[in-house]
């Protein structure tokens, strides 16, 4: 095997493909020539996805065509340093239109005072929040990485950074939630200075108050991430973190959200919001992606009207698709009877080889989503679920009414063996119907 120039360092799965992708753009590196390969690689992988795929991937959306209108590339390539009024550059006036909307639409919204909408993604949010409260060597308590703690909660990702130790906090995986019991015992133990909760796949909300009034007995600030759910909070019908007694909310502003990609932190408390906005500006940006800012204002502008209907929309298609799932023999997670209250559904798929192969087969049928850890699975079967996001194909159109439709593709590529084309074939059929039906 041809080691990979750009990654030598990868794993032997990812080597073998950057090999062949490397060898396959390398033949003209002209300008024009890149300018073909690139312009071939958008196209194709447009007409895969946005056509005609069924796309069920937990951590994607699509601009509406307003906020796909605000998103202008020349706008990014302008440098916008400092507050409005004080900035390095000159002639940024209009842009300051950009940054004094968005971030009174996205804190009104979130049911904040403050929100900090400059970070480019809700990893880097994370650590702007672990840097303002936490010290190298402090702790930080997240949920366990197979409940649906985010890398970024953990130590191969930003705590690392900031020089954090990591403990897991208590969680019950028969409840799909944290061991509530259990968790001021835990918090009196480890003395976190952070805690994080909020996930990469929550079926059910949190109990935030509770966890809000353990954090405040030894002193801890409470951080909700609400990365997949934020387009909910938006909507009012998952929980409402801030309300609930969260200090600070982070957030994709894709995903649930349906934004342009980047990150937010959201407070009511002006001491706080003060400090992890020093540690944003000048600490963690210099010149910012400002071009952002215009679809991220529309997107809160639009939530802010349309979010409860469209956050509805996403439980419902989630709902009749798990039941569909489980009709069809699928192994769905739940408690008491109930799949999901959120866009998130999960499927066991232990049986179908795992998560990340039941996802490569389903991918080669036209059905886009991921594998994820399962709170019940041993450490040694690797990502043993599908995780499911329905906030997508809800944007698309897609009603509960085609969630049997779907269901019924899974069904056949996983469970009964059909070969992918033939699947894909009907995938991208059942997506054509949708797109017509929707214009």
């Amino acid at each position: 095997m041809t080691n990979s120039r750009i990654a030598p360092w990868a794993s032997p799965r990812a080597q073998r493909r950057l090999a062949e992708v490397e060898a396959a753009v390398s033949a003209d590196l002209s300008a024009a020539g890149v300018a073909d390969t690139v312009g071939k690689a958008l196209a194709a992988h447009a007409a895969q996805v946005d056509d005609d795929g069924i796309v069920l991937y937990a951590g994607t959306n699509v601009l509406s065509p307003a906020a796909a209108a605000a998103n202008l590339s020349s706008v990014s390539s302008r440098p916008s340093m400092g507050w409005p009024g004080e900035k390095y550059q000159v002639g940024l006036e209009h842009l300051d239109t950009l940054e004094v909307l968005a971030p009174l639409l996205v804190a009104e919204l979130m049911e904040g005072s403050h929100a900090e909408v400059r970070l480019q993604s809700a990893t880097l949010a994370n650590l702007a929040v672990y840097t303002a409260f936490a010290r190298p060597g402090d702790k930080i308590a997240v949920l366990p990485e197979a409940a649906g703690g985010h890398a970024s909660h953990h130590p191969q990702g930003v705590p690392a950074v900031r020089g954090l130790t990591v403990v897991d906090l208590p969680y019950d995986p028969r409840r799909l939630d944290l061991d509530y019991p259990g968790l001021p015992g835990f918090l009196r133990v480890h003395r976190p200075r952070i805690v994080v909760i909020g996930a990469s796949m929550m079926l059910f909300p949190h109990d935030v108050a509770t966890v809000r009034a353990a954090c405040d007995e030894v002193g801890a600030i409470l951080l909700y991430d609400a990365s997949h759910m934020a387009g909910l909070v938006a909507g009012r019908v998952f929980q409402r973190p801030l309300h609930e007694g969260a200090h600070v909310l982070t957030f994709s502003t894709y995903k649930s959200f349906g934004g342009p990609s980047g990150g937010c932190v959201v407070t009511r408390d002006p001491e706080l919001a003060e400090r992890v906005s020093t540690v944003a500006y000048p600490g963690m940006l210099a010149n910012y992606d400002a071009g952002r800012l215009g679809a991220l204002a529309v997107t809160a502008a639009e939530l802010a009207e349309r979010g409860p209907s469209y956050a509805a929309a996403c439980l419902a298609n989630a709902r009749a698709l798990a039941a569909s799932l489980h009709d069809e023999g699928f192994r769905v997670a739940g408690r008491d009877g109930e799949f999901t209250r959120s866009h998130h559904i999960a499927v066991d798929a232990l049986a179908l080889g795992g998560g990340d192969a039941a996802g490569l087969r389903l991918g080669e049928a036209g059905v886009y989503l991921s594998g994820i850890g399962l709170p019940w699975q041993r450490a040694d079967e690797g990502l043993r679920g599908l995780r499911i996001g329905t906030q997508e194909i809800t944007r698309r159109g897609f009603t509960p009414q085609d969630q049997p439709a779907i269901a019924s593709l899974m069904r056949r590529a996983l469970l009964d063996g059909e070969p992918p084309h033939r699947v894909r074939a009907d995938a991208v059929a059942l997506r054509r119907e949708v797109n017509r039906r929707t214009l």
